[in-house]
């Protein structure tokens, strides 16, 4: 015997299957059949996949981020299987009906990202419906992290032009501290210092991928982890992920400064790559992003936590225990 709590999960998960497995939603583009362009509905998850293989595959890790959420709910389980359960049909009630809507409006304009926004809007409501608010607080983190499988595309252009110019000005500005001689051109680098292989200057090209962009969306998840696992208090989460941004443009600026190290002493081809093809270096000096962001994080929680204050304490009470013994 099925009890209810199961079957009401199992009803919930078949809709859901319904309306982004099944369910033709978008036709999008169109596609070439033939040599002709024809308009053919696709389910949501169809379009998910595809934008995860666009622009470089900007957003695979989308492809994580359920195992992330399941993971993360099974860690805190104990803790959020004590919460309370109070429903509250009429606040869920109101955002599945919105979240409905919202995908049939999808769904007449043919607007994939309504589709996205209405799954999570629906996420929202089934918590609301089945949970109550008490669950909704304790979920709230993992609801937004949820919100990162959605290929926010239309997002790349909007984010990487602004960070593009911080990092072509920051680095300017650096390696002009440094005596290197930069110049800064839209999103092109020019500096004095010279190629050792070819004697040409080098020069260094911060696409969207260099400034910042391609980090930040995974930094984001990364960051939202962080929050639910090693922060305490709603405020000190608010400020970690507020500080998200600036810590993928620091990654990206130690990125950019080996790229042009790297070029200053093997040359370009070495550091950055010959033509369109990308380098070791290159590659290495990407996967920094993440190192140095990674560390920037866990001294921004390890502050906020009052973790160097417990080190610092702990110094000096060896240092004490040392001296008597000394003595």
């Amino acid at each position: 015997m099925i009890s209810p709590k199961i079957g009401m999960g199992l009803v919930v998960a078949v809709l859901f299957a319904l309306l982004f497995v099944m369910l033709s939603y978008s036709s999008g583009y169109g596609q070439v059949i033939d040599g002709e362009v024809r308009f053919i509905r696709k389910p949501l998850v169809t379009h998910i996949v595809k934008d995860y293989r666009l622009d470089g595959g900007e957003w695979s890790f989308g492809y994580f981020v359920p195992v992330a959420v399941a993971g993360l709910f099974w860690l805190r389980r104990k803790e959020l299987l004590n919460t309370a359960v109070e429903p509250a049909l009429v606040g869920g009630g109101a955002f599945l009906v919105f979240g409905f809507l919202f995908y049939w409006a999808g769904y007449r304009g043919e607007q994939k990202y309504f589709g996205y926004a209405a799954g999570q809007i629906l996420v929202l409501g089934t918590i609301l419906w089945f949970l109550g608010w008490r669950w909704f607080g304790k979920l709230f983190w993992l609801w937004m992290l949820l919100g990162m499988m959605w290929p926010w595309r239309f997002l790349i252009e909007r984010v990487s032009a602004p960070l593009q110019l911080i990092m072509i000005k920051l680095t300017s500005w650096f390696l002009n501290v440094v005596g290197a001689g930069a110049v800064a051109s839209g999103s092109s680098l020019s500096t004095s210092a010279l190629d050792p292989v070819t004697g040409d200057p080098i020069a260094l090209d911060v696409h969207a991928a260099c400034s910042g962009m391609r980090s930040l969306f995974a930094l984001v998840m990364i960051g939202l982890v962080f929050s639910f696992l090693r922060v305490k208090e709603e405020w000190k989460r608010w400020v970690l992920m507020a500080c998200v941004p600036l810590v993928a443009v620091a990654g990206n600026f130690v990125r950019i400064l080996m790229l042009f190290g790297g070029s200053a002493v093997w040359g370009t081809d070495f550091a950055v790559g010959e033509g369109h093809e990308m380098s070791t270096f290159h590659l290495v000096a990407g996967l920094m992003v993440f190192v140095v962001a990674l560390v920037l994080l866990s001294l921004m929680v390890a502050v906020m936590e009052g973790g160097w204050q417990k080190v610092f304490k702990r110094s000096k009470v060896v240092r004490r225990e040392v001296s008597r013994e000394v003595g």
